[in-house]
């Protein structure tokens, strides 16, 4: 874990060593400055979102006020179409075209260019019919266009996205389409009983079903307002913003639009009223019943009108509330980042300051030290890191004060004494190069005379070849070789691996060789030539080293190959065809561990074109640089891919060096020994005959 920390904060710690004090304050007051920059540009940008959302809200608001305007003041013309006969039904017609016409020009003039496009074709197709048309058409025509102008406030709430407000959504929707739509039914309805419009005759019953549906949307849209201006506190003040006549009717109510909701709620039921004694009286009482009917309505009518004039009032109010609240926000945001960044940079100063001081102070103690006044102590006021490393400076000089002393009073005996221990080394070191060299040579020797008891010499027949090499780790080696003929025309082959390395190896190397050469010659099979062997070396082993070995009996009339192991590494064949095998063998004994022991005997034969590999553990043992070993895959590969069929010294050769390019330089770690015997084709004998 302790390396892992450090290694993760090493590309500081670098960084940090190449800046100064002043730049590494300078770096921290930079990255925390930014750091608080990323940090806070999410938060500006959710306040300018939400200033940006209420402020489209808030134009939204305003131009659905627009358009209730609009509204009532065409619901308050189509009111006055009263005239049946045609010379006044002209007369009346024009003079509420005149109207219609007033509101385009003043709409035209003002920011609602939309509103009054629409209107105006909305007008032009309702208007569009005979003057001398029924009362009927002219109902119809300024339906039409109430109807349009109702279509396009719905689609301005839409495009304003104020049904996403989830505060004001209900209001918004009640303002934009549910309480125009009530006003449209209730003075519609009180016009269809007042006129007797024969083709909207039906529309009294249904326009009660839909101001049954409406009055939910009325309540929850009036008490997500008054909810609104309770929770923002501006009751009061948007109770100024109201006549005082109405200021004063509403009194005692949270809101005055819920007192309007109130009365508008029960004048549409007194309205309901009034219709049915419409509908259920005749005469006289049906004529007071169509009056009571006709001022129930107006009252409605002006209800209806202040309802939308405070629900717009109220929500105008609401949106600037929070729109100041929103800039106030900001502000206060961008204050305490300045302020936060004023003090950040006042500590930060005052701390380089403060650590400036103590540096300062430790360097001059310092170099007045180094410049030979021992006696100069550090005194530092701050009570950081740094009075401990001055504390620590007064105590190393009075001890370098007293150490000195000492040193300088002790470097002339000295002196004296190294003078004489330099002159009786310089005596020792000769006598040991001396020493040295003797014992080189003398190892250098002994190399030789053991590399001379192993045969150089091997049989290169027309039908066969054999060849060996011992590479040993050190001057001397315990590995070794053999290759004799026996009197009954068969060849011994032999490679053995002494434990240990060096001097004793050597020696036991040496007798083990004799021991199994003199046994080979008075036996005959392999396997009674290890168990002699391995007798006569365990009465001869005062090192406890034992020997193991493969020997076997090479026959070059008919190819055969019996041999046998004494826990040394099974031989390798590789055929004609280049398939490389691994010679069975039996897990049996090393040499000088047990007497009497028992080795089993196989036996295979060689083809023209076979090859035989026998080797110690020191090829398959030797080490790269990287510590990878050679290997018995590396070595079968090797056997399998050389080109060199019957040339057995050939062979030799190559595998020494395809072993020393891999180990690429690097110390043996074991004697290196092996022996090939090759079978030739019958192309190589005619070679080696013409030859």
């Amino acid at each position: 874990m302790a390396s892992l920390r450090l290694t993760l904060i090493a590309p500081a710690v670098w960084l940090s060593g190449r800046l100064s004090f002043a730049l590494k304050y300078w770096a921290l007051g930079l990255g925390i400055a930014l750091v608080g920059a990323y940090l806070s540009t999410p938060l500006f940008e959710q306040v300018n979102r939400e200033i940006a959302i209420a402020k489209t809200q808030l134009d939204g608001v305003k131009m659905v006020a627009r358009q209730n305007q609009i509204f009532l003041q065409m619901v308050t013309l189509r009111g006055e179409l009263t005239a049946r006969d045609t010379a006044s039904s002209v007369g009346q017609w024009s003079s509420i075209t005149a109207s219609i016409d007033d509101i385009l020009r003043n709409t035209k003039s003002s920011e609602e260019a939309k509103l009054a496009i629409i209107l105006g074709r909305a007008w032009g197709r309702a208007s569009a019919a005979d003057p001398g048309d029924t009362l009927d058409s002219r109902f119809a025509s300024f339906n039409m266009a109430i109807n349009s102008l109702l279509a396009l406030s719905r689609e301005s709430a839409r495009s304003y996205r104020l049904n996403l407000d989830a505060d004001l959504d209900a209001a918004f929707d009640m303002m934009a389409n549910r309480l125009p739509a009530v006003i449209d039914s209730a003075a519609k309805q009180n016009h269809v009983i007042q006129w007797g419009v024969g083709s909207m005759a039906g529309f009294a019953a249904s326009a009660q079903i839909g101001l049954n549906e409406a009055m939910p949307t009325l309540r929850a849209g009036v008490s997500q307002l008054a909810e609104q201006t309770e929770a923002l506190n501006i009751s009061r003040a948007l109770a100024t913003q109201l006549p005082e006549a109405k200021t004063k009717s509403v009194a005692n109510s949270a809101m005055p639009m819920v007192s309007n909701l109130q009365q508008l709620l029960s004048g549409l039921m007194l309205q309901q009223d009034a219709m049915d004694q419409v509908s259920e009286t005749s005469g006289t009482a049906r004529k007071a019943a169509k009056g009571v009917l006709e001022a129930q309505a107006l009252n409605n009518l002006a209800q209806g009108q202040a309802l939308l004039v405070d629900s717009a009032t109220a929500a105008q109010a609401i949106l600037k509330v929070r729109i100041d609240r929103l800039y106030q926000e900001r502000l206060n945001l961008i204050l305490a980042l300045i302020g936060s960044g004023f003090l950040l940079a006042y500590l930060l100063y005052a701390f380089y300051i403060g650590v400036v001081k103590s540096i300062n102070a430790l360097s001059r103690g310092t170099n007045a030290f180094c410049a030979g006044q021992r006696d100069v102590r550090i005194k530092l006021k701050s009570r950081d890191e740094l009075s401990l490393l001055a504390t620590n400076f007064n105590a190393m000089a009075q001890e370098v004060e007293r150490l000195v002393q000492m040193i300088e009073e002790q470097n002339q005996t000295r002196e004296r004494d190294l003078k004489v221990l330099v002159d009786a080394l310089g005596i020792k070191n000769e006598e040991m190069y001396a020493v040295s060299q003797r014992v080189h040579e003398e190892l250098n020797l002994a190399r030789s005379v053991q590399l001379a008891i192993l045969p150089q010499q091997f049989p290169n027949e027309p039908t066969w070849s054999a060849h060996a090499c011992m590479h040993p780790a050190r001057e001397l080696g315990g590995d070794f070789y053999d290759c004799f003929a026996l009197p009954d025309g068969r060849h011994g082959v032999l490679v053995a691996d002494v434990s240990g390395k060096g001097v004793g190896a050597a020696f036991f190397m040496a007798v083990s060789r004799t021991v199994l050469l003199d046994s080979a010659l008075s036996v005959r099979t392999p396997a009674q030539v290890l168990a002699l062997a391995n007798d006569l070396l365990c009465a001869r082993n005062p090192m406890d080293l034992f020997v193991t070995a493969c020997y076997g009996l090479f026959d070059p009339q008919d190819g055969s190959f019996e041999y046998a192991s004494a826990g040394h590494h099974p031989p390798l064949v590789r055929r004609h065809n280049g398939v490389v095998e691994t010679l069975p063998t039996t897990k049996d004994m090393a040499l000088g561990v047990l007497n009497d022991m028992q080795y089993s005997e196989h036996s295979t034969r060689l083809a023209p074109g076979d090859t035989l590999l026998m080797y110690t553990d020191g090829v398959t043992e030797a080490f790269s640089p990287q510590e990878i070993a050679y290997g018995e895959e590396r070595l079968a590969s090797w056997f399998a891919n050389s080109q060199a069929q019957g040339m057995a010294a050939s062979l030799v050769d190559d595998l020494v060096s395809d072993v020393a390019r891999f180990v690429d330089g690097a110390e043996a770690s074991d004697d290196l020994t092996c022996l090939i015997l090759c079978q030739k084709t019958a192309f190589e004998q005619d070679l080696s005959s013409a030859i």
